[in-house]
């Protein structure tokens, strides 16, 4: 008898496979860094492609499969709407950026409680910014507490500083009590500052630091050199450029 699991998803990457298969590359809450298989893409009215945009969180249903380590991806719907992070381009890019670190950092097949429901928060919150009080953006975290609606007028311009981090702190290699960073010499002093002052902002302080482009460029640059060092990889994020001509 096939072995059925219920579980949620993160969409990290989709890879065609065949004529009418996709390879779903996902962060599954039950089992971590994952792949399924969705046959019938492009063909069967069961498989919903906008469904399956970056950083989409999915509730599902998989079929393991005896011939093969990759499940079948039977059944799944959004758990979360995250409706502007579709429509608005520059949550798309920024969407873009994450899914891609995420998807060449995160490679274990175990579950991490803690990281999966700290990526679905800051998922959440990069829906819902700019979202009225009102709106319809306010949305309910991997644990069901409704995040509140980012301050009105859209302003993400930090978001993927705020990102990096905030996802090296949950990774394990950010600041101690002391203020402290393993392999802080990477950075220069100015960038070091900037990362104490985002780990420790509120988000919407974070939001609000005043830098030009090319300031969050450099961060930016710099910051995946450290994370480079910590996962001993070497990471080459292409949709970072994109986000450089979004807010240079």
């Amino acid at each position: 008898m096939a072995a059925i699991q219920s579980s949620r998803i993160i969409v990290l990457h989709l890879t065609k496979y065949g004529d009418s298969s996709l390879v779903v590359h996902a962060i599954d809450s039950a089992c971590g860094r994952c792949s399924y298989m969705l046959r019938g893409a492009g063909r069967s009215k069961r498989v919903t492609m906008g469904t399956l945009h970056n950083l989409a969180i999915l509730d599902i249903v998989s079929v393991a499969n005896p011939k093969s380590s990759m499940a079948y991806l039977k059944e799944y719907e959004p758990a979360l709407p995250l409706t502007s992070l579709r429509s608005d381009m520059d949550k798309n890019a920024i969407a873009m950026f994450i899914s891609e670190l995420l998807y060449r950092t995160i490679v274990a097949q175990n579950n991490d409680e803690r990281l999966f429901s700290w990526l679905c928060e800051a998922i959440a919150r990069l829906d819902a910014v700019g979202a009225t009080a009102s709106g319809p953006a306010a949305q309910p975290n991997a644990t069901g507490e409704t995040i509140a609606a980012g301050p009105a007028g859209k302003n993400i311009a930090n978001f993927h500083l705020w990102f990096l981090a905030g996802f090296c702190t949950v990774m394990g290699f950010g600041p101690t009590r002391e203020g402290l960073f393993d392999g802080c010499d990477l950075l220069h002093a100015d960038n070091l500052a900037l990362l104490r002052q985002l780990t420790a902002a509120e988000f919407t302080e974070a939001m609000a630091i005043p830098l030009t482009g090319a300031r969050r460029r450099d961060f930016c640059e710099q910051m995946i050199r450290y994370i480079s060092y910590h996962l001993g990889i070497n990471l080459n994020l292409r949709s970072l450029d994109v986000l450089h001509e979004l807010y240079q």
